[in-house]
């Protein structure tokens, strides 16, 4: 049997065989799931033997890996490319966030599974959390817009509480029978806005209470003519 090697330099030729395959493995891990999957019936897809497959990948592993960072790698650049000149409303904004992720996972459900099931490397994991951190920066920037005294670290934790709640529907979304998803859809915009908009509230009254106290203390100074300053 042919013996995989990470360092064989690889040819046009090569590398397209290598997408054939990865190619293959999306649609079976999109079909069955990672855990009944197999390297034989990924090869069976792919229309080669098992031991070509071998040539390239070493097991299942290492082929979920390599899928589930070239997923990671395309949604990531997918949510920095959304709205990159803050041209949209707060509330447009989040919507359409939820509404890019949520499409990305239906158009690549196999996706979800490997980053679920799958045990992935240390580089998988690596784009898994930059995915992560993509969504993250995209709710606390746009916070941080809207309420410029707003702390970084605080921007920060509302986007991972933001992250939280979509990944934990995600979950319910994926597993749900079709005509369910589209309420699960809507449940999943409207809690993460009920998350964040009390925090966007919040900061809007503060800047007003603190407008408003200056004021008064303009005001003040102006009806107590003893408390200005005579140069």
């Amino acid at each position: 049997m042919a013996v995989f090697d990470p360092n064989r330099k690889r040819n046009a030729r090569g590398e397209q065989r290598r997408q054939d395959l990865l190619h293959a493995a999306a649609s079976v891990f999109g079909r069955r799931g990672y855990h009944d999957t197999t390297t034989n019936a990924i090869a069976l897809e792919a229309g080669v033997s098992p031991a070509t497959l071998y040539q390239f990948f070493p097991n299942k592993e290492a082929i979920a890996s390599a899928l589930a960072s070239i997923f990671a790698s395309r949604m990531a650049d997918a949510e920095r490319a959304l709205d990159p000149g803050f041209s949209l409303r707060f509330h447009d904004a989040i919507h359409r966030l939820v509404d890019l992720c949520i499409r990305f996972n239906r158009e690549h459900h196999e996706f979800h599974t490997l980053v679920v099931n799958a045990p992935l490397s240390a580089a998988a994991r690596d784009e898994k959390q930059a995915l992560g951190q993509a969504f993250v920066d995209f709710v606390a920037k746009r916070l941080r817009r809207e309420l410029p005294t707003l702390s970084r670290r605080a921007a920060n934790h509302h986007g991972q509480v933001a992250l939280m709640i979509f990944r934990g529907i995600l979950d319910e979304l994926t597993a749900a029978p079709h005509r369910a998803r589209p309420r699960l859809r809507q449940a999943m915009h409207d809690a993460i806005l009920r998350y964040l908009e009390p925090v966007v509230r919040s900061g809007e009254q503060s800047r007003l209470q603190r407008a408003g106290a200056a004021k008064v203390r303009a005001q003040n100074r102006f009806a107590n003519p003893s408390s200005r300053i005579i140069r």
